[in-house]
């Protein structure tokens, strides 16, 4: 397990702007999705009761809430932008991944250079369709759990210990998207390196041990990381608080890059003993 972190992270190393342009692209992402809930969210919340509601109080919020939902355009104006932003990201996150894959293949061969932007133009059709697959597959499920959930989230109205009872369910429906993802990351490696998808899945579920506590290991360092700069970005507020907040875009674009490149290392030790 040392030997793969250890070429996952001198892959890392040799791909430092890659993390760069994905600590830029969440930046991006970040600023636009505070502006939207800034600017839609905040002014809902500010009309919620003050002092602590009475029921009554409540349920004339709520009341109105509803009536706005269904009259103002400006619900329509914000779904809008929301779908649009959400186009935008699809689009433009398999055409990284198809860059990073490049790249990682072009350096398993012995070349060095920048090619992210070759690999998007190479690459660019076969990991959109596996991202579109993968995104499909992913909320599937929810054709048959939203429906046994949705009566939990109601009765969490009054009684917030409900949500306890959907605990099974997003467990599993969390453990089914990991399962489907790591498959699917696999067969791109074997897709894109021009060898057979199929023996890339079947080292995927053959070493699924291995695959998984990766991912535990840099997916957990990674998690711990995070909820440390964001306990500190609490504690300074202020300019300081505000660059520990943003550093945190920098460390997910870090670990999410390590992971990728230590399964990859994975999948090519096992594929060059076949």
């Amino acid at each position: 397990m040392k030997s793969y972190t250890g070429k996952g992270w001198t892959s890392v190393k040799d791909q430092f702007y890659v993390i760069i342009l994905l600590f830029l692209y969440k930046l991006l992402w970040g600023y636009f999705l505070y502006r939207i809930v800034k600017s839609a969210v905040v002014p809902l919340l500010m009309r919620f009761p003050d002092p602590a509601p009475s029921e009554l109080s409540k349920l004339l919020y709520f009341y109105e809430g509803e009536m706005a939902l269904l009259q103002s355009n400006d619900v329509h104006t914000y779904a809008w932008i929301l779908i649009l932003m959400l186009m935008i990201r699809m689009v433009l996150t398999p055409l990284i991944q198809a860059g990073i894959l490049y790249n990682l293949h072009q350096e398993a061969k012995g070349e060095r250079g920048l090619f992210l932007f070759k690999g998007m133009r190479q690459l660019w059709k076969p990991v959109t369709l596996f991202y579109i697959i993968e995104t499909l597959f992913t909320f599937m499920p929810a054709y048959w759990l939203v429906p046994k959930m949705l009566p939990f989230l109601f009765a969490a109205i009054r009684e917030p210990s409900a949500l306890l009872h959907l605990a099974p369910y997003i467990l599993g429906w969390l453990i089914y998207a990991y399962l489907l993802r790591m498959c699917l990351l696999y067969m791109q490696f074997g897709k894109t390196g021009g060898t057979s998808m199929i023996s890339a899945l079947w080292i995927c579920l053959r070493h699924i041990g291995k695959v998984t506590l990766i991912s535990i290991i840099i997916g957990g360092t990674g998690m711990v990381m995070l909820l440390l700069l964001s306990g500190l970005s609490f504690l300074w507020a202020g300019l300081m608080g505000l660059i520990i907040h943003q550093a945190s875009y920098f460390i997910s674009s870090l670990f999410q890059l390590w992971s990728i490149t230590t399964q990859y290392q994975l999948w090519l030790t096992h594929e060059q003993q076949r």
